[in-house]
């Protein structure tokens, strides 16, 4: 489902965490481009660490949107569950561990036949969210008898952001690499998009059941991006 300026499906109210979630996306309207920033894990090999993947980009550790009011950060998040995309007024490096070896700039070129050229110096005119539910365990024991019982959970797990020249989507997945169509949702890195048919292809195989316990989640993320962020 996607929220847009409507109340869609359960909301925690206006003083809830999907209240402050919305209301931080909605607050990007009228705001101006001005630079974009993909951030990655360190790089310790000799070559660029690749991110350009045609139609799809890949910022693994989020996006820095500038902005004529400031930073604007565009991230993975566990506040709803591990893991959705949430937006923060304020600079990425508030949510990373930056230094020598830390998480860095990998992208974009935003000059000449850049997907992101049309954009630079234009207003955000709209924004959406769009929210998966998934249905979580039940979780299970070691003799096969259950430990909790199975519960759902709406989660943010993409972003959408419309302006004149057209609009770009953020999504909290992971690519499933070599193969560009796959990709794995919810996910602790971001992907970013423009082709809308490919944030349907997407969304299409999302995985709508999550039957590992709590306290397997570990397994699904990749422990060197959690150890870059701040607690």
């Amino acid at each position: 489902m996607t929220s847009d300026d409507r109340s869609v499906g359960k909301v925690r109210g206006t003083d809830g965490l999907r209240g402050r979630f919305e209301g931080a996306l909605r607050d990007l309207r009228g705001r101006r481009l001005t630079s974009v920033d993909y951030w990655d894990v360190h790089n310790f090999g000799p070559e660029r660490a690749p991110w350009d993947y045609g139609d799809w980009h890949h910022a693994v550790m989020g996006v820095q949107l500038g902005t004529d009011l400031g930073a604007v950060t565009v991230t993975w998040t566990d506040t709803f569950y591990p893991y959705g995309i949430e937006v923060f007024h304020e600079p990425i490096g508030h949510h990373l561990v930056l230094g020598e070896s830390g998480p860095a700039r990998v992208g974009p070129d935003v000059e000449g036949q850049s997907r992101w050229a049309p954009l630079l110096g234009s207003r955000v005119h709209s924004t959406a969210c769009h929210w998966e539910q998934f249905q979580i365990g039940p979780s299970r024991r070691a003799n096969g008898g259950i430990a909790a019982p199975a519960h759902s959970v709406d989660v943010p797990v993409a972003l959408r952001l419309d302006f004149a020249a057209g609009s770009i989507w953020f999504v909290a997945a992971i690519p499933q690499l070599p193969d560009p169509q796959s990709v794995f949702i919810p996910g602790d890195e971001i992907m970013w998009s423009s082709p809308p048919r490919r944030c349907e292809t997407w969304a299409s195989r999302t995985p709508r059941s999550l039957a590992h316990p709590p306290d397997q989640l570990d397994q699904f993320s990749r422990t060197h991006t959690r150890a870059h962020r701040c607690a």
